[in-house]
């Protein structure tokens, strides 16, 4: 029986039980062998240890056993954590390490129960409440249980047949509040197995639509652990979006729609015919170069200087551009790197071409009201007022 439930039966016959009182221990050791003779499941060696525990500690814990969570871990009872109830934190820091060695094998069984029955949610709300009561053996407990979850993942991927047991015996696989825990706890320490996790899956993602809908499960619950690299970050949110795709494709027009952002969806035409279309590129690339040479001389190279620095300027917003397509696990050929470098710059064009002819607008608007005194920007006023009233109809 757990020392809660023992405090329990003692405090039905000595309500006012002083655990720091070596009398109340006295009369505590009798009331439970009394009871020993009509309980069966209370044993001779659990009130020893209950007695030795509150000799050797008193009411050391009396303020941290107040919250109502603890006192059902230390009953060990399969319940939600409110982290409303949460006292632990205000403690002084070495007595919450006391606690947590001295009720450790409470904690760790609260730990695997939740484990057990795939409540990933609730160890996250426990730990993020309750970190400083975790042991260091527990701790590494949990972190080996996790690291064997992941291997249990990446070792299905490869079976194709056995994707059915992703969405049951091995549910954390889609579960996001696995792989949020893992972040939560330790995001170096588990950064190097969710990259693991998220090349497994591009390696193995030509496959079926139907199993891709498993894949881009796993994919989607991926993206919610906090990467410790800024890389990871990055793949494990444009694979989630991919992943989203897999499992209703449908949704993909009604994507695009909502985006501001138009994308280039990568497709594949052949190594030689991509090399081919290359090779067409650049030569008119260098023709219409040379011809701008010849033409502007000295001024010429003005326009690679600013074409570099808006490419760095807009290299971002660029790469919204482009969709890679089948997802890369952050590592391009050198082909695909030079066709999504073509593609990234001919966008550029395109940019730089809104650009040009709205400073050519601007430029023509400010003239007008300089040459008119004022009455050009009257005039544009009148004409937007005109332009809105006739869409409004």
């Amino acid at each position: 029986m757990s020392q809660l439930q023992l405090l329990d039966i003692i405090k039905e016959t000595l309500p006012h039980f002083d655990a720091g009182n070596p009398s109340d221990l006295i009369k505590a050791e009798k009331i439970l062998k009394i009871h020993q003779k009509t309980n069966p499941d209370l044993q001779l060696n659990d009130i020893e240890n209950f007695i030795e525990f509150y000799k050797d500690n008193g009411n050391k814990y009396e303020a941290i056993l107040q919250d109502e969570n603890l006192q059902k871990i230390l009953k060990n009872e399969d319940f939600k954590i409110d982290s409303s109830q949460n006292n632990i934190l205000s403690q002084p820091p070495s007595l919450r390490e006391d606690f947590g060695n001295d009720y450790e094998e409470n904690i760790q069984n609260y730990i695997q129960l939740n484990i057990k029955n795939n409540n990933w949610k609730n160890i996250r709300v426990f730990y993020k409440n309750y970190f400083p009561i975790i042991s260091y053996e527990n701790k590494d407990l949990l972190i080996d249980s996790i690291t064997t979850k992941n291997n249990l993942v990446r070792g299905t991927i490869p079976y194709t047949d056995q994707y059915h047991l992703l969405l049951n015996q091995y549910r954390h696989s889609v579960d996001p509040d696995f792989y949020a825990l893992q972040s939560d706890i330790d995001s170096a320490y588990f950064n190097e197995e969710i990259l693991d996790i998220n090349n497994d899956l591009a390696n193995h993602q030509h496959t079926t639509q139907q199993n891709k809908v498993f894949l881009g499960k796993i994919f989607v619950a991926l993206a919610s652990f906090d990467a410790y690299t800024e890389e990871l970050r990055g793949l494990l949110i444009k694979n989630s979006r991919i992943g989203a795709k897999w499992i209703n494709p449908t949704s993909e027009i009604i994507t695009v729609e909502k985006k501001s952002t138009r994308k280039y969806i990568e497709k594949e035409y052949g190594k030689y015919e991509e090399i081919t279309l290359l090779v067409i590129y650049l030569s008119l690339l260098i023709l219409i170069s040379f011809f701008l040479y010849i033409k502007l001389d000295e001024y010429f190279w003005t326009f690679p200087v600013f074409e570099i620095a808006f490419f760095l300027l807009l290299n971002k917003r660029l790469n919204g551009h482009y969709q890679e397509n089948p997802p890369s696990n952050g590592n391009l050929s050198t082909r695909r790197k030079i066709k999504k470098l073509v593609v990234k710059f001919f966008i550029l064009q395109i940019y730089l071409i809104i650009i040009a002819i709205s400073v050519v607008i601007g430029l023509g608007l400010i003239a007008l009201i300089f040459a008119s005194s004022g009455v050009g920007a009257v005039g544009i006023v009148f004409a937007i007022w005109i332009i809105r009233r006739i869409m409004k109809r």
